[in-house]
């Protein structure tokens, strides 16, 4: 008989499909079998009695910012915060020292080979000079192409025509890409009549970054992607009309998700009048009437996908310069999955959507599912055991990002993630980390054409 590594025994386990009272052994960084009774044939154990075992969320959109600004965040903290909130594999990619070409990209990986915690895939920044070379990025295993139509983290825009081209020969090859979707000349001449007024508050972030910017870049890229029939996910939606502009081509044939991250549901543009530099990311949180609109789309599958945009600064440097020049960002990799679980907890989304949003579309977009994503005998052994009933209180004191802050500090919230494995590593376990940097492996994508 087979002496398994670890059993996770007398465990809900939920996909996104279906939850069912089991039992999980794992051998080799792998599911071996999953069983009705436990097959009491470990070497360790884990009793999950009252919990909920999920496949391990996958976060396609992180900036660890290593290297680069590791003041910021690094892959050792970043990674650590994603083991604590449930993610088990991240996507990430740094503005500040971004892969462009092939040698960059097996120089970050050689990089990381001891710094992170969680499995990871890099994605490859397009810049209008990168065109034409990009196919070898992908044969060399970026995730995804990172592509702006505005001018923003230092990163230059993409004008339409270079757009085009870009998307053409991305679909050549069967490549994807995430966008940001902001018009550059809306939001330039947004900040020469602002700056012109000499405003400097905080209010300025909403209008600067406004949402027909949004709105008509989007409509753009959409049209875009349905011409060329390349597969392209539009980052960070912050609004329902965002939405139905996506939808409109989805429903033409265009290869299109959109992705929807935390602060849109928990934040709007009060908080970002309020608390300015702790709450500048961009798009800005629009008006919380919002809210409900976009959780009714996230539930009736309009919007397909769910990251954090993970993007840290220290306290010390939010304050830093005026508001115009403070950085852009938010921590929230270790704080997504917990407040989703809140939302379960609230009845106003169901578990099995939060695994299908945060875990198995992730996987599949990024073409790693079934090995990532999934709860099925010969699948990574991936998994977060959560705790649906644990009531606890979000504190600054105790985040794990090298940031140090949350936008949800004294939250009190219900459903917290216990344990984690990578590979059937333990990696966390009642919420202490005990992995080691150096576990987390570069993912490879599925051979053959996306799931």
């Amino acid at each position: 008989m087979v002496l398994f590594e670890l059993e996770i025994i007398n465990a809900t386990i939920v996909t996104s499909k279906e939850r069912f009272k089991g039992n999980i052994s794992i051998t080799n960084g792998k599911i071996a079998a999953i069983s009705a009774s436990p097959l009491l044939n470990a070497k360790h154990y884990i009793d999950a009695e009252g919990m909920h075992v999920l496949p391990g969320m996958i976060d396609q959109h992180v900036h660890f910012m290593d290297p680069g600004e590791i003041d910021r965040e690094d892959f050792i903290f970043g990674s650590k915060a994603a083991a604590v909130g449930g993610v088990t594999t991240v996507v990430e990619h740094t503005h500040a020292y971004p892969v462009r070409d092939v040698e960059r990209f097996h120089e970050k990986n050689s990089y990381l080979s001891n710094r992170s915690l969680v499995d990871y895939g890099l994605t490859a920044h397009v810049f209008p000079d990168d065109i034409g070379g990009l196919k070898q990025l992908w044969d060399a295993g970026v995730s995804l192409f990172k592509i702006f139509t505005c001018t923003t983290h230092g990163i230059p825009t993409m004008n339409n025509d270079q757009l085009y081209q870009a998307f053409e020969e991305i679909e050549s090859f069967g490549g994807t890409c995430l966008v940001h979707c902001e018009d550059d000349s809306i939001t330039e001449g947004n900040e020469e009549r602002l700056k012109a007024d000499s405003r400097e508050d905080n209010a300025i972030i909403s209008e600067w970054r406004s949402e027909t910017a949004e709105e008509i870049a989007v409509s753009t890229v959409a049209l875009m992607a349905r011409l060329t029939g390349v597969k392209a996910m539009i980052a960070h939606i912050s609004h329902p009309l965002v939405v139905d502009l996506i939808k409109r081509e989805q429903k033409e044939g265009a290869k299109l998700l959109g992705e929807i991250c935390p602060q849109y549901l928990f934040l709007d543009d009060k908080t970002v009048d309020e608390q300015g530099p702790f709450a500048k990311f961009t798009p800005p949180a629009r008006a919380a009437s919002n809210q409900t609109k976009l959780l009714e789309m996230i539930n009736n599958g309009s919007i397909q996908v769910l990251s954090s945009d993970h993007a840290p600064s220290t306290a010390e440097q939010k304050m830093e310069g005026s508001i115009w020049e403070c950085n852009f960002g938010l921590p929230g990799v270790e704080t997504t999955l917990p407040m989703m679980l809140n939302l379960v907890n609230q009845g106003k989304i169901t578990l099995e959507r939060v695994i299908e949003l945060y875990s198995e579309a992730p996987a599949k977009a990024l073409n790693i599912y079934p090995q990532k994503g999934s709860i099925t005998v010969g699948a990574d052994a991936d998994l977060v055991i959560v705790d649906l009933e644990q009531q606890w209180t979000i504190k600054n004191e105790n985040v794990v990002s090298k940031s140090g802050w949350t936008p949800y500090d004294g939250l009190q919230i219900k459903g917290k993630p216990m344990y984690t494995l990578v590979r059937g590593n333990v990696v966390v376990e009642d919420r202490v980390i005990i992995g080691e940097p150096g576990i987390g492996k570069p993912v490879k994508r599925n051979k053959g054409v996306l799931v």
